[in-house]
């Protein structure tokens, strides 16, 4: 109990300037009802969610046409991608810090320290993805070797994470890249540049797994040239946008050769704990993934099934809590903290309903879905089980990520995000999830069911945390 007394608790020593309340908050929050904030809402949040969607087909179509070659080819595609998926989640992480400054700064109508920090960030991010390309060059084998002990996986995963890491220092471009834009009200752009990679991955997948037009059958390594190709394509769309079509930040190439002293500061104060925070995430649930591996490959293409579906579910949730990121920093940045009150009590009521329709849609395509894959009979036997319990996972991720991607980290609340996050990853689901798989050898249903528990455990933690205003935080200069 007095760990989680410490956990809502925010330490300050050492702080650089964090105001939490500028103005007095006059009286309780209150839900906001003026259409203004309804239509910036749905400006920014529809086309969040467009691209959540694009991405989404993206990754069915690489789960589909694997899951025609078998559980093996799957399941070493979703296994191989465990390293980029660590990256993605750095480069969100990365971005999404960043993002807590540049909204505010955009609040304040100063574009200046936005190009800076956007520059900042992309040199950092094109470093790791070189640095991850390397190692994943050198030594894939024993890196499949973490998620599974099938030689049959490792090799086929070994071949595909050859060819799909080569484009990791691209990705840690146009992601940093989209991610800023988004902060300034810029959405339409990733959308169009999603489409792109969605048409050129399909194409390709196609063409290259099964071997059309003449072109020889590769499998998975078709697979994975696809998926490079479409990242390509992102980033080539990101480079002519930023040169030729730009009118807010008004980048060129001389900017990614500046630097900021105070800025950096700045940037790596607020960035870390949500760096920290989104690797920390992807490594827990790259333990899980371990875990899953370690209890039979059908476990493991019956979670890449559900996953499909409950991404498809929360589109919704990443769209708004991205929108709420925005607004609630916007707001902190024009100094308006009553504004960004309220606009934090609407949000979390709001992440109740779409929680309960994420709810109804994994239900609703729980059979549809489970069906529509050509995997073997055990394997869709555990995805109808897992499918019912996230579900109700769905929920929970609705709330707690609204919660702290959106109102929190759009507060400037950063730290308390990672505590809460961290707590319940790593303190909770993860150990409970060992314990009951190679201890007590529970079948893999409870044991995916404790896997699962970080997320009702941070919705207790923010909820708590939003009862107050220690969460509001004015982080520019």
């Amino acid at each position: 109990m007095m760990f989680v007394e410490n956990l809502l608790s925010n330490e300050r020593k050492g702080e650089h300037k964090e105001v939490m309340v500028t103005q007095p908050i006059i009286g309780k929050p209150k839900f906001v009802r003026e259409r203004a904030f309804y239509q910036s809402l749905f400006a920014l949040a529809v086309p969040v969610i467009s691209q959540n969607i694009v991405v989404f087909l993206t990754q069915m179509l690489d789960t589909v046409m694997l899951g025609e070659l078998g559980d093996v080819a799957m399941t070493a595609s979703s296994l191989a991608n465990q390293p980029f998926f660590i990256f993605n989640m750095l480069t969100f992480g990365l971005g999404s810090g960043a993002a807590v400054l540049t909204a505010q700064y955009w609040g304040k109508k100063e574009t200046e320290p936005i190009r800076i920090i956007l520059t900042m960030i992309v040199r950092v991010t094109v470093l790791i993805g070189l640095l991850l390309t390397i190692v994943s060059l050198l030594i894939p084998e024993q890196l499949m070797m973490i998620f599974s002990p099938d030689p049959d996986v490792i090799r086929e995963g070994a071949s595909y994470m050859r060819i799909m890491c080569i484009c990791y220092a691209f990705f840690g471009f146009s992601s940093s890249f989209y991610t800023t834009l988004r902060s300034v009200e810029t959405v339409k752009i990733a959308v169009a540049s999603n489409v792109a990679a969605l048409v050129v991955n399909g194409g390709l997948n196609y063409i290259l797994i099964f071997g059309k037009f003449g072109f020889p059958a590769l499998g998975v390594r078709g697979a994975a040239i696809a998926t490079l190709c479409a990242r390509l394509v992102e980033f080539l769309i990101a480079v002519i946008y930023m040169l030729f079509f730009d009118k807010k930040l008004k980048l060129c190439m001389r900017d990614f050769f500046r630097f900021d002293k105070q800025l950096c500061l700045d940037l790596i104060h607020i960035s870390t704990p949500v760096v920290v925070n989104e690797v920390m995430w992807a490594l827990g649930t790259s333990m899980q993934a371990r875990l899953l591996g370690q209890l039979g490959t059908q476990i493991v293409t019956a979670n890449s099934i559900v996953s499909v579906v409950q991404q498809l579910a929360t589109v919704m949730v990443f769209g708004v809590a991205g929108a709420a990121a925005v607004l609630i920093g916007k707001a902190i940045g024009e100094g308006n903290m009553q504004e960004a009150n309220d606009r934090g009590y609407t949000f979390k009521w709001l992440s109740v309903g779409v929680g309960v329709i994420v709810f109804g849609i994994i239900l609703a395509l729980r059979s549809v879905a489970v069906d529509f894959y050509n995997v073997s009979a055990q394997a869709k036997s555990f995805a109808y089980d897992m499918m019912l319990v996230t579900s109700v996972v769905g929920f929970f991720i609705s709330v707690s990520a609204v919660g702290i991607v959106g109102i929190l980290r759009g507060g400037g609340d950063t730290k308390f995000s990672l505590n809460a996050e961290m707590f319940a990853l790593w303190a909770v689901a993860v150990p409970i999830a060992y314990f009951t798989a190679f201890v007590l050898h529970w079948p893999p249903i409870l044991v995916y069911c404790m896997i699962k528990l970080d997320e009702p455990v941070k919705n207790i933690l923010v909820w708590i945390r939003l009862r107050g205003t220690r969460w509001l935080r004015d982080v520019t200069r």
